[in-house]
């Protein structure tokens, strides 16, 4: 398998795409701080003028 860096929305945008969420992933759960924390992160990206930022990986 090869990986491949690719821009997020550009990867999930489009009627024609579903996105399924295996069972054995669903026990992840986000609480709010989990959410604030992704949030400042992201600011934090925009407010450094940052073109990229990795988030992990998805397998499509």
């Amino acid at each position: 398998m090869k990986g491949s860096a690719t821009n997020l929305v550009s990867f999930m945008e489009g009627t024609d795409k579903r996105f399924v969420i295996p069972v054995y992933q669903r026990k992840y759960d986000w609480r709010v701080d989990n959410c604030r924390q992704l949030y400042e992160d992201l600011k934090r990206v925009v407010r450094d003028g940052r073109g990229h930022h990795f988030f992990g990986s998805i397998v499509s």
